[in-house]
């Protein structure tokens, strides 16, 4: 469901906005505005000019979520939200993402956001706590991205460039819609790390009728090569970390990539229909070679394809506000594997297809007891069904055809109670479930063919908070405190990881406890403040217990100032810190903590129709070692992927209203 939400977090760069309203989700029935939802809500709006390569990036200094950057675009960035996905190698897991209310997440639960279109982003929301778990499997938190508005007559053309990457795109708004192209040529600051990346979009609105309208969006995102430089270990890191993995070179390990999606929504103000077809195929070569004939082969040659639609209806009765929604999701992986002959595709090791189908019903309710207070409740039935056919049945490879199905259900109850006008608390309960996916029943360890015995996982959450607002002749200033308590059964986490072959397994449980605050403050007309604070202990509570869940931060912090005298000019200075982070569950081997500082600074003016910006930026202006990402539970050690050195770069943007 969406809803109208005051800003509520600072934007990476670049002058800031303080629109009193904004849309995004919700945890509620209809419409509330984010000081009476009753879970914690964030909210992101993001700067024409600033110089995003990764989707990802947009999220770094939201409390709660953690997103750890691989400058090896050949694996996806890692993101995790109060440990949620924190387990996955590559790709997002445990989390649901949408793209104007479009799910960009397989009914199995995992998503690729390499493939998000990051120049036409506007705005981000983010739920975190049990309301979360009613957007259905693997719903640890849900990220609602909002594309920009159409301008008709818009024609945008920018250039973005550093020392290793350069970036320009184009877009052009009229009567046919919006049209956008991009191109990336990604140079890599490690030997074989080049990258190329070619993204185009076109969307549209059509107005029906005075209360019915139909949005229509075609997505397209192709990476002809991305080279993985791969991981190393700790020794190699603190020797040089600009080096490759000499596996990476001697398997020549890289990835291409095709993703094309369709997505049309149509929608009154009581209710929406929507739909979304995507197909994505990907060839990787892994830095083994799969010679054994159960070994799955060491070049992955993967088709997806995927099918959504979905029917939600709101409306309000008195003092009782309602929410139903059906939904049937479905996806097919082709699936094939082949022997990695030292760069060169050789014999055939896996040929197999799976399927994997949901089909959900759900319902939200918010009553209003009160003037100042209000219940909400909802819950979510899902009907899972995987299914895998193997078509690769040789003399020692045996049958692994099999099929499993899963129930899952999510529910969960809470208030929101007003303080006063600036003041609101609001507390939540719930479970959630998180199945498997395909991806992840893709290997067993030792033996080959889909890992069918692997269960859902449980989690059960609680959570309160306080949130504050008011407003000033300055601007918009906000706050919001959130604790939390959340313990998981069946973990579902990484039991080996080699040459990208990823094993999973069901652990006994975690245990999850934490506190997340972020301050966005205007400090007089032109500087503002924008702070955020997590403190995440996660553990896990089987043989291991007390050792740190691998993947994740106990602490981070972001602190930003900003400064927009008003004349066209505007500068910020951000700081972020990450305590270590555990590499493997016997935390044998952490990442160091660390803490960037970077630097932003543009100009922006108008001449006639002509508007024009400049940016720069400076990145890890102090040039420090650190960590970017890990690789959990690697066995050969090889678990560190280093972070980006000092990075400065520029970008311009150009645009005319021609009509």
């Amino acid at each position: 469901m969406l809803l109208w939400l005051p800003l509520s977090g600072a934007v990476l760069a670049g002058p800031v906005a303080d629109p009193l309203e904004h849309l995004t989700i919700s945890a509620t029935a209809l419409p509330v505005s984010w000081l009476a939802t009753p879970a914690a809500v964030s909210f992101r709006q993001f700067d024409e000019v600033i110089p995003a390569q990764d989707a990802l990036k947009l999220l770094q200094g939201m409390a709660g979520v953690q997103a750890d950057l691989r400058s090896n675009l050949a694996q996806d960035s890692r993101l995790s939200i109060r440990g949620f996905g924190s387990r996955s190698s590559f790709g997002v897991r445990g989390v649901r993402m949408l793209l104007d209310g479009i799910p960009l997440t397989t009914p199995d639960g995992q998503t690729q956001p390499g493939a998000l279109f990051a120049a036409d982003l506007a705005s981000v929301e983010v739920l975190k706590g049990p309301f979360a778990a009613l957007y259905g499997n693997a719903a640890g938190g849900v990220i609602a991205w909002q594309s920009k508005p159409a301008e008709p007559g818009l024609l945008a053309i920018s250039h973005q460039q550093s020392a290793d990457h350069r970036q320009q795109s184009l877009r052009a708004d009229g009567a046919f819609g919006t049209v956008m192209l991009q191109q990336l040529d990604h140079q890599g600051t490690r030997p074989h790390n080049r990258a190329s990346r070619q993204q185009a979009l076109w969307k549209q609105q059509f107005q029906l009728t005075d209360s019915v309208k139909l949005n229509a969006r075609i997505d397209f995102s192709r990476d002809p090569r991305l080279d993985d430089p791969g991981a190393l270990t700790l020794s190699e890191w603190q020797q040089n970390p600009n080096q490759t993995s000499a596996l990476a070179s001697r398997f020549d390990s890289h990835k291409t990539t095709l993703q094309r999606q369709a997505g049309i929504s149509l929608q009154s103000s009581h209710w929406q229909l929507s739909s979304y077809l995507t197909s994505r195929q990907i060839t990787q070569f892994l830095t083994q070679t799969g010679e054994a004939i159960t070994s799955s082969g060491g070049v992955v040659d993967l088709s997806r394809d995927m099918f959504g639609l979905q029917w939600q209806q709101q409306d309000r009765w008195q003092d009782l506000s309602w929410q139903w929604s059906l939904s049937h999701e479905q996806s097919r992986d082709d699936r094939l594997g082949y022997v990695n002959q030292f760069g060169r595709q050789g014999a055939l090791r896996r040929d197999d297809v799976s399927t994997s189908r949901s089909q959900d019903v759900a319902l939200r309710l918010s009553y209003d007891a009160s003037d100042a207070l209000t219940l909400h409740g909802g819950a979510r039935l899902a009907w899972l069904r995987f299914e895998s056919m193997d078509r690769f049945i040789v003399p020692g490879n045996p049958d692994d055809s099999g099929a499993k199905q899963d129930q899952g259900r999510a529910h969960a109850l809470g208030f929101r109670y007003a303080l006063n006008e600036h003041w609101a608390w609001h507390a939540a309960t719930g479970r959630g479930f998180e199945s498997p996916t395909l991806t992840e029943m893709a290997y067993q360890r030792g033996q080959s063919g889909l890992n069918l015995a692997l269960q859902s996982a449980q989690n059960r959450q609680w959570d309160t908070g306080l949130k504050w607002q008011q407003y000033s002749t300055a601007g918009l200033s906000q706050a919001q405190l959130d604790l939390f308590y959340l313990t998981s059964e069946r973990e579902l986490v990484v039991d080996s990881s080699s040459g990208g072959r990823t094993v999973f397994k069901n652990a006994a449980g975690t245990r999850r406890q934490g506190a997340e605050f972020s301050l966005q403050q205007h400090l007089g007309q032109s500087w503002q403040l924008a702070y955020s604070l997590t403190w995440l202990d996660a553990t896990y509570s089987n043989a291991a217990a007390g050792q740190q869940l691998p993947g994740v931060a106990a602490q981070q912090q972001q602190l930003q100032l900003s400064f927009e005298p008003g004349s066209g000019w505007y500068a910020a200075l951000r700081y972020r810190r990450l305590s270590r982070v555990a590499a493997d569950d016997l935390n044998q081997q952490f990442a160091p903590a660390y803490g960037l500082l970077d630097v932003d600074t543009g100009w922006q003016g108008q001449h006639g129709v002509l508007d024009w910006r400049l940016h720069l930026s400076a990145e890890n202006l102090t040039d420090q070692r650190y960590i970017g990402a890990v690789v959990v539970n690697q066995a050969s050690g090889r678990s560190l992927e280093p972070g980006v050195p000092r990075q400065l770069s520029a970008g311009m943007q150009v645009r005319f209203q021609v009509f």
